[in-house]
């Protein structure tokens, strides 16, 4: 059986166990905080190299229908985050300006006057609260892009090359039974690939 979820729109590892031992073990790990849970994301804006967001969440709402907030009396959640690159979007009006006479200047990266900044960051879980990378961030001013539930309007302006929200389940690691370490990685998909091609590095 499925051991645990990704949001929605969520890529990545998942942890499946094909026997009830398997599933209890895994189950176990994921409660106690054993397993160790990396994720690869697109962030608004221009993050410093490290840091920890440490901040309570609760649910709201009812069930189909519920968001997550940021809430003082909530349950204890923890992201680390390191910065891995920097990506510009857009055309700066007196930088990019073309020259008389040549062609118009408007291309891919054009979607708005001036240009944006991202971030493309290594997440650590340290705990596993609902929606607790994309709210946290977008609780510190830099949104998971693509996100149609948090952060907007920041997390839709790539909305012309990205059809769904940047975050990639990217790494499991855990001891199993016999005491052996076992790390399990996946990359990134073809479609974030893709949307990252169309920026250019800061």
């Amino acid at each position: 059986g499925v051991v645990h979820r990704l949001d929605k729109q969520t890529s990545g590892l998942l942890a499946v166990a094909k026997t009830q031992t398997g599933f209890d073990f895994l189950r176990d790990l994921f409660k106690s905080r054993n397993i160790s849970k990396e994720y690869v994301a697109l962030v608004y804006g221009e993050l410093k190299p490290h840091g920890l967001i440490d901040k309570p969440l609760t649910k709201i709402g009812h069930r189909g229908q519920s968001r997550v907030r940021v809430d003082e009396e909530g349950k204890e959640a923890a992201t680390e985050y390191w910065a891995k690159d920097v990506y510009e979007f857009g055309l700066d009006p007196v930088r990019d300006r073309p020259a008389k006479g040549a062609a118009s200047a408007a291309s891919g990266r054009l979607i708005s006057n001036g240009v944006d900044r991202y971030t493309l960051v290594r997440v650590k879980l340290h705990t596993g609260r609902t929606h607790q990378i994309r709210v946290h961030f977008a609780s510190i001013g830099h949104a998971v892009m693509g996100d149609d539930l948090y952060g907007k309007p920041e997390s839709q302006k790539l909305s012309t090359i990205l059809m769904r929200q940047f975050l990639h389940a990217s790494k499991l690691e855990f001891q199993l039974p016999d005491g052996t370490w076992l790390e399990v990685q996946s990359e990134l998909p073809a479609d974030l690939q893709t949307a990252l091609s169309k920026l250019k590095k800061a």
